[in-house]
This record gives structure tokens, sequence and C-alpha cells, in this order.
């Protein structure tokens, strides 16, 4: 849910100021990805000090916390600011929401995921989407068709890190639905 900070700041800091933080701090995240899978011993004492806080895979590949970051760059560059706030938290509360159902109470499997933790990772992105559509300009029709997209992108089993899919995914489909 640290994936959240990024969104909150940007209801008190806008436009390039946020812009260069959110860019200072992912570039920090691609230039410690780069050095760690560059130099073997980096990586190496990555894997043994800080092997609780990565997932496995994460051991040898890029961590689900810098796919985040550049999405939340990409949607804050591309976006209205509220899109952008909407799209950043369905990822931050709406994934792991998801998980924690899923493992919690999940019994029925589609793809590898539960429909159980689907139905939490929807109802909380439709709670935490109401937050930018009751301060800023968007609808909750788009709000409530962002927050099925971002379910649904968490669902799917793409190749691709849905700390990535979800909020750049969610941001296009209010986008579009916006423009209607």
């Amino acid at each position: 849910m640290g994936g959240s900070f990024f969104a909150v700041l940007a209801f008190f800091v806008s436009g390039n100021a946020l812009l260069i933080a959110i860019g200072a701090v992912t570039a920090g995240f691609i230039l410690w990805e780069a050095l760690r899978f560059a130099i073997p011993e980096v990586n190496r004492w990555v894997v043994l000090y800080l092997s609780p806080l990565l997932k496995d895979e994460e051991r040898y590949r890029p961590t689900g916390s810098t796919y985040m970051l550049i999405a939340t760059l990409l949607v804050f560059l591309l976006f209205d600011e509220y899109l952008a706030i909407a799209a950043v938290l369905f990822m931050s509360i709406g994934d792991p929401i998801a998980s924690v159902v899923g493992e919690t109470w999940g019994k029925r499997r589609l793809w590898g995921k539960t429909l159980e933790g689907s139905g939490g990772c929807l109802l909380a992105c439709l709670a935490i989407g109401m937050l930018p559509a009751t301060v800023g300009t968007i609808s909750p029709l788009v709000i409530i068709v962002g927050a099925i997209a971002a379910t649904v992108i968490e669902l799917l089993p793409l190749r691709i890190n849905d700390n990535f899919t979800i909020p750049l995914g969610s941001a296009g489909v209010m986008a579009l639905v916006s423009l209607l």
C-alpha cells in the first residue's frame, strides 16, 4: 500500500513538482535495479539481506515497486491528474486487497487467481476511487468503469507485472469513458 504515496501526495503537490518527485524516485529505483543486475555481488547481497521483502521472482527480475513507479510516472504524465490518482490507488489498494481476500477466503479459481479476491479488488477500487471523484472532476461512472477495468486487468493472466498494467490500463479506460 506504499504505492499510494504519490497518489496521496498529488492532493497536496501537483504539476511539475509532483512529476519531478515521482521521476527522481523512479530513476533511483531503475538505477538500483540496473546496478544489482550488472554487478552479481550486489544482487547476492540484496537476495541475502532483503529476501523477506522480495517475492521469489523478484530475486532475479525487477521488483514490483519498480514497475509500480514507472507506471505511476507514466499515468501522471499522460492522463488527467485525478484519473492518475484513481488509477494508482486502484493498483496500490485494490491489488493487495485481492491478494489478501483471495488467500484468506478464495475458493473459486480462474487463471490462477480467485474470484473472491477479484471481488475484494473491485469493492476496494470502487471505495477508494470515490475519493478522487469527490474532490476532482471525475464522474462516478468513470470511476466505476475504471474499477471494473482494474479488477479485470488484475484477474487476467498477463505476462506483464500488474503493478504496471493496472494503473496504465485503468487510466486508459477511464480516459476513453471520459470522452463519451
